[in-house]
């Protein structure tokens, strides 16, 4: 069963490239497209949509109020954010919005179907360079964070980026077990009791 997708982008042809990329993919079949915002939630409104791929600067409206409006509409609906921009501020704003994928704009035809991939299996996808912007921003802001230790950032900050336990133990060259200790104390020390807490915690607190 293909996933009903709304395309939404100010520009003409960036919608029609969208949809060219799109046509081939087994598991996409796009119901609507549009240019404005706000015919964006008119569609949401009168149909169900499984998936919103969507800019995120539009002259109408912004793309974290349509993000907040089409959520009210659709909570099931995963979000897919294409955008030129790659500032680590705006990039958490729009994490922080609850979107399930960032991905940059020159990188949509490299990127798209990974990040369509990402969100039908209930995980998110941020491009590379996004990552990578946030990371370089962090350093900063570690320093001057008391109430987790390091190590438990370094763990925080792999468990953002979608790494497993396994991963995190090797790329840090500790046990699963330790992995899951620190884990657990995140989640002890910030209240949060899922993954995507500790996600939300980091991101309104700036440590990714």
């Amino acid at each position: 069963m293909s996933l009903n997708t709304l395309l939404v982008d100010d520009h003409a042809i960036i919608v029609d490239g969208l949809l060219a990329l799109l046509e081939d993919h087994p598991d996409i079949g796009v119901s609507a497209t549009t240019t404005s915002a706000r015919f964006a939630l008119s569609y949401l409104e009168q149909q169900e949509f499984d998936l919103l791929i969507t800019d995120h600067s539009m002259p109408d409206m912004s793309g974290l109020e349509l993000i907040q409006r089409a959520k009210v509409l659709c909570p099931t609906l995963k979000v897919i954010v294409l955008s030129m921009h790659d500032e680590p501020d705006l990039v958490r704003e729009v994490m922080a919005s609850g979107v399930d994928a960032y991905i940059l704009k020159k990188y949509a035809c490299q990127e798209l179907y990974q990040a369509i991939q990402a969100v039908m299996n209930d995980r998110h996808y941020w491009s590379v360079e996004v990552t990578r912007a946030l990371v370089q921003f962090n350093g900063d802001i570690r320093s001057n964070n008391t109430e987790l230790t390091e190590r438990e950032l370094d763990v925080l900050k792999l468990l953002a980026s979608e790494y497993t336990s396994r991963q995190i133990a090797e790329k840090l060259f500790i046990s699963e077990r330790t992995v899951e200790t620190h884990r657990k104390n995140l989640m002890r020390k910030t209240n949060c009791v899922t993954t995507i807490g500790l996600l939300k915690y980091a991101l309104s607190n700036r440590l990714v």
